[in-house]
């Protein structure tokens, strides 16, 4: 997945997914209002495009600017209150922060996120490299881009220890395992490291045989990012080739659901999968 974007030196963090919600929410009493982008716009000195980027999460709404939303749109007084908590509660950093990447990347939200479902069919999943793994998989970026897609990478890896630690299930086919990456010794070492963390309670991994023929999975890799009770829905990132796709709809969230489950059954068990990756190691250090 992607690490977000560069920001010169105005890094920043915010909780993305207070963005999200509260800009959905407003967007929902706009429309029970009855009222257009451009109406709602007017009213507020808003242009048409702002106040759908401030409905998508993709900026920042003060809770000044959120009360006189929620007046327009005539929400009930303790909606009101309860949606200018939210605009507070979006300008304050989460505990989890990733600082250097854009709110609404998928950083962002994986830092936010309690659990995630993550397929991989060309790399191994991120939440799992090894900073040596990672800073092969970099190489070929300039110095400043290396290091901060480094900084990035390892300050998500925490979220898989720690007190609150993030749920993974994490399918990988197997020929990303051992795709000829980096050097051998830093492939065999990322090996062990899958299979080291395996054993924590809150982390599964599961491998696709290099053997298996047709399946869904070979469409490509996909996240499903779950979130705390009483914020947002899922979400499910898609990689393509100039980067990523948040889905939202829910026909969407349940195809790929639907589709995880059905790679998961083709994958090996938990114990076969770390049986495989230390069988992968050997074979490498030979």
């Amino acid at each position: 997945m992607a690490d977000g974007e560069v920001r010169g030196l105005a890094y920043y963090s915010v909780p993305a997914i207070r963005r999200l919600q509260l800009g959905r929410e407003l967007k929902a009493w706009r429309e029970q209002a009855g009222l257009t982008l451009e109406q709602a716009g007017g009213d507020l000195d808003l242009s048409k495009s702002t106040l759908s980027r401030l409905e998508k999460g993709q900026g920042a709404i003060h809770p000044l600017h959120a009360r006189a939303m929620a007046e327009l749109y005539r929400v009930p007084e303790d909606d009101l209150v309860r949606l200018v908590d939210i605009a507070r509660e979006a300008r304050r950093p989460n505990q989890n922060r990733i600082e250097g990447v854009s709110a609404n990347s998928y950083p962002a939200l994986e830092a936010e996120a309690v659990s995630v479902r993550n397929f991989e069919l060309a790399y191994v999943p991120g939440l799992l490299q090894t900073e040596s793994f990672t800073r092969a998989l970099y190489a070929h970026h300039g110095t400043r881009e290396r290091n901060h897609k480094l900084h990035v990478r390892m300050r998500r890896c925490e979220r898989l220890k720690g007190d609150d630690p993030l749920r993974l299930h994490a399918i990988v086919d197997e020929t990303a395992l051992v795709r000829p990456i980096a050097e051998q010794h830093v492939l065999v070492a990322q090996l062990l490291h899958i299979a080291e963390l395996t054993e924590l309670p809150n982390v599964t991994v599961q491998v696709v045989p290099a053997e298996t023929g047709l399946y869904r999975g070979l469409r490509g890799a996909f996240s499903l990012l779950s979130f705390p009770p009483d914020t947002i829905g899922d979400l499910a990132y898609v990689d393509h080739a100039a980067g990523a796709l948040q889905l939202v709809k829910p026909g969407q969230l349940v195809e790929l659901s639907r589709r995880f489950k059905d790679i998961g059954k083709l994958a090996l068990s938990e114990a076969e999968s770390c049986n495989l990756l230390l069988r992968l190691a050997d074979r490498l250090s030979e």
